[in-house]
């Protein structure tokens, strides 16, 4: 694909309400499916927020968001992060799907105009989580995972619910603990250096 052609990505939105940009950007690329994931994971994200004391309508904006860059192909990523002038990891060369979450916040950044950092931050590393994480990036880490976008129940749910009793914190080690037990297809840096955090912090 030629630079070009990724103008059909960057191109900003109209219209003021956050939640029909989001619906409209998708609509164009056939995405209807991932927009109402957005919807589901924006809404499981403000209840964890309102839950554990957190600014609700940044969880909100950073869940509408989260899979925004479902729109670029696969096979586009690394062409696209390049066209960015954004950096690619190892792990990232070999499974470009893992930049799907850097390049939706900067479609929420570049087409959206988000510029707050703490929704663009939880937008970035809504999959692998990472190192000193904040709140906001776990409430969306864990909205994501609650609201999971595969067929099947999410394996992990229940774990997940008992473990949000205690804190954001366990909630998110349950999961990346199930992640490393076998579900991973390359081990993302963010996400072993995160949950190096967490069991540091959780001993």
């Amino acid at each position: 694909m030629g630079s070009k052609d990724f103008d059909l990505y960057l191109a900003p939105v109209q219209g003021n309400d956050p939640t029909l940009q989001m619906i409209h950007y998708l609509q164009q690329f056939g995405a209807d499916d991932t927009a109402q994931h957005n919807l589901d994971v924006a809404e499981a994200a403000r209840e964890l927020a309102l839950r554990y004391h957190i600014d609700a309508d940044k969880a909100y904006a950073a869940g509408l968001l989260h899979d925004i860059s479902v729109v670029i192909p696969n096979a586009d990523r690394l062409a696209f992060q390049h066209h960015m002038l954004a950096p690619v990891l190892p792990a990232e060369e070999a499974a470009p799907f893992l930049l799907h979450q850097q390049q939706s916040a900067l479609l929420a950044e570049t087409v959206f105009f988000v510029t707050d950092p703490e929704i663009l931050s939880a937008i970035a590393c809504h999959t692998t989580l990472r190192e000193n994480f904040g709140s906001l990036d776990l409430v969306v880490f864990l909205a994501d995972k609650i609201k999971w976008d595969r067929k099947d129940q999410a394996p992990f749910l229940t774990d997940i619910q008992a473990a949000l009793t205690d804190s954001l914190e366990k909630a998110a080690k349950v999961y990346l603990d199930w992640l490393f037990a076998g579900d991973i297809v390359v081990p993302h840096p963010w996400a072993v250096a995160a949950l190096a955090q967490l069991n540091h912090e959780l001993l």
